[in-house]
């Protein structure tokens, strides 16, 4: 049940069990995200691996990755989730002791480091702007050289005739998907000061400010995309490197 108080929108019971069914209602190509993540996935999984699912909701994604991943040793999924309703399915769809769900918003993380892989499939957009970008530096930083990050967003244009065109455009997608007018309403009354979209370029810029240097849209519908981005090597360990393997070269040529 979707209710109509505005800003009262939360992922409680009754949202929880019908989550699955009404995200590919709600959500374009949520199907295609969900298989360009996987497939994206394989870049930077590997043995011993750590994953990060924040915003983990029913634990769809950490279960396409757990299958995935099957033969690798020892990657470590973990699904970070405020709802516990939503947990509770998640653990149902993965039985893995590889797989741990904590119970916990986003910015509560305490022990963040040495991660391989940070996913936040439409969950950013639930924070609020002054406390995106503390959660996005702690993500670089927890990241290992080379470790990516991938979130998904519903974002807002860069001008206001294409604000008009993509909302309209998503209007007409949920009501081809089943919703009728008065859910579509309800559901925007509902997320009033909740859900605060940024723009394309707002995004791209946030993760520059907290040290990301590579970074691509891999995705995007309208006024949704997806986005990765790879912490790179400092350039200190680069010359380090490049200074090695001249002095390896030097030596082997002597």
């Amino acid at each position: 049940m979707i209710t109509s108080i505005p800003g009262e929108w939360k992922f409680d019971e009754q949202v929880s069990q019908h989550f699955d069914t009404h995200v590919r209602k709600s959500v374009p190509l949520y199907e295609e995200v969900q298989k360009a993540v996987i497939e994206i996935s394989e870049w930077f999984i590997r043995d011993n691996s750590v994953v990060y699912d924040l915003g983990s909701s029913t634990g769809e994604t950490i279960s396409l990755l757990l299958q995935k991943h099957s033969r690798k040793k020892n990657v470590r999924f973990i699904g970070v989730e405020e709802s516990l309703p939503m947990i509770e399915i998640a653990r149902k769809k993965c039985s893995s002791e590889l797989v741990q769900f904590l119970q916990q918003h986003i910015e509560e993380i305490n022990e963040f480091a040495n991660i391989d892989l940070v996913l936040s499939l439409y969950t950013l957009q639930f924070l609020p702007l002054w406390k995106r970008k503390k959660v996005l530096q702690r993500i670089y930083n927890g990241l290992v050289e080379g470790g990516a990050f991938i979130f998904v967003e519903k974002i807002r244009a860069e001008n206001s005739l294409f604000e008009d065109i993509w909302n309209d455009l998503y209007w007409d997608f949920k009501q081809e998907n089943g919703l009728n007018e008065q859910q579509v309403i309800k559901k925007a009354q509902s997320l009033r000061g909740v859900l605060i979209p940024l723009s394309l370029t707002e995004n791209l810029s946030l993760l520059s400010d907290v040290g990301f240097q590579c970074m691509d849209t891999f995705i995007k519908w309208h006024n949704f995309a997806g986005i990765i981005a790879v912490k790179m090597p400092s350039k200190n360990d680069i010359e380090e490197n490049t200074y090695l393997n001249t002095d390896k070269n030097n030596k082997i040529q002597q």
